[in-house]
């Protein structure tokens, strides 16, 4: 089996604790996006690490596409010091806090998912909706693929999720599916 977990997206938010004046942020710096009419939030991307920061003007924000933990830390202080950059008053550090991490991994061989999803408890499985079994587990959720690929999605730090994975493994082992 290929214990490779990759993480694929932490999303996060921030709450820069003042408000933000969008137009001005988006009439000063052509770089960012800001279309009031078809979504609230100014879209700053950035390319390393890639990632989109979308900045309401509540001055809360919302972190999508950073691989680590680590990557979330450094976007924050990126942010913070673009806003002040362009005259924001910030109040005090802002810390962001985790909402969701997305990771993908492999079993490395096919999965019998008819199988899986009639001996799986709080499982669902119906392929003629989408093509992947979902299993609840009490801490995330895992979308297993008749491919052997598995996605967890659910957890909100990457401790969380390295648990998650092992116990997942652990039910999956105990209905005889060992690989």
């Amino acid at each position: 089996m290929d214990k490779t977990v990759t993480i694929e997206n932490v999303v996060a938010s921030i709450n820069f604790g003042v408000p933000i004046d969008l137009y001005a942020m988006a009439t000063h710096n052509s770089f960012l996006s800001y279309n009031p009419t078809k979504f609230p939030a100014l879209v700053l991307r950035l390319a390393k690490p890639k990632t989109t920061v979308l900045i309401f003007n509540s001055g809360k924000a919302v972190i999508v596409g950073a691989k680590s933990e680590d990557d979330i830390k450094r976007i924050v202080k990126r942010v913070a010091l673009f806003l002040k950059d362009n005259g924001i008053n910030l109040k005090s550090n802002a810390k962001a806090s985790v909402k969701n991490i997305v990771a993908s991994f492999s079993i490395g061989k096919a999965i019998n998912l008819e199988k899986l999803g009639s001996t799986l408890e709080d499982s669902l499985y119906e392929p003629e909706q989408f093509p992947g079994l979902l299993y609840r587990a009490s801490d995330a959720v895992f979308i297993i693929f008749a491919s052997g690929k598995i996605i967890c999605t659910g957890t909100k730090s990457e401790k969380q999720l390295m648990a998650a994975i092992e116990s997942f493994l652990g039910v999956f082992q105990a209905y005889a599916l060992s690989f």
